[in-house]
């Protein structure tokens, strides 16, 4: 990457999710000045993804991270299947990609704990993720990108880059500018997504999906004793049956 010290930074990267946050430690893990700026306040505190892959592990491994966000995970091992309250099948999940990764493993680390730990890599390395800053427009020639940035106190700042990377998701307004399009659907059904802590059949340390007539949830192992994710499909009458059918909930962590 050739830069110039007449650039105000390196890489400037607009959204500091677990995409912008990596991005952002590999920038700076390689002498490259960089700068992350977020519109919220601070990082994720809901329900998200939990899913971490073996091919990311592997590129965690690049960062020497790898072995730290196991150890903050929790392995899935198994799933169970019910119907109607009664367990009606146990699959052993084993070790997929045995032989062919060093992390043959399904690995559940929710995503609001992943962006805290990214954030801590960072700030090591002497980045600090700028909150309520937002990317609000940028023009661009053959040598630099010149961003218009919105400042917490309202006042706009214009910021010299060398390169400017959308990490904002759907709503990217770097992808909006670009004709950069963001195809998908929506669910007919309605979600709900739970952090709990629980207790009951289900609370085993093992995946577990439930399967009604019409409705199905989900149950994530989470790190720690009697912690959860519950993900499913209800109408709201027939959430809490679903529900006790395999434990009782003790508290909303949400």
């Amino acid at each position: 990457m050739v830069t110039s010290p007449n650039y105000d930074i390196d890489v400037l990267i607009a959204g500091a999710g677990p995409t912008g946050l990596v991005l952002g430690l590999w920038l700076a893990r390689l002498g490259i000045r960089v700068r992350i700026i977020d519109k919220t306040a601070e990082p994720g505190t809901t329900s998200r993804a939990l899913g971490v892959q073996a091919r990311t592990l592997e590129f965690y491994a690049q960062l020497g991270i790898a072995d730290s966000v196991v150890q903050h995970g929790r392995s899935a091992t198994a799933a169970n299947l019910w119907t109607n309250g009664r367990r009606a099948a146990h699959i052993e999940i084993g070790a997929p990609g045995e032989g062919l990764s060093p992390f043959p493993f399904a690995l559940i680390y929710p995503q609001d704990e992943h962006e805290r730990f990214l954030v801590e890599r960072l700030l090591a390395l002497g980045v600090t993720v700028e909150r309520r800053t937002e990317l609000t427009g940028f023009e661009q020639d053959d040598l630099s990108v010149r961003a218009q940035i919105l400042k917490p106190d309202g006042t706009t700042e214009l910021s010299n880059a060398a390169y400017l990377a959308g990490c904002d998701g759907a709503h990217s307004i770097l992808r909006e500018r670009l004709g950069i399009g963001f195809p998908g659907g929506t669910y007919e059904h309605l979600f709900y997504v739970a952090d709990v802590e629980a207790d009951g059949k289900a609370i085993n340390g093992e995946l577990n999906i439930a399967f009604d007539r019409s409705d199905f949830l989900v149950v994530f192992p989470l790190k720690g004793e009697n912690r959860a994710r519950f993900i499913g499909t209800s109408a709201t009458s027939r959430i809490a049956r679903t529900t006790s059918s395999l434990g009782t909930t003790s508290a909303n962590t949400s």
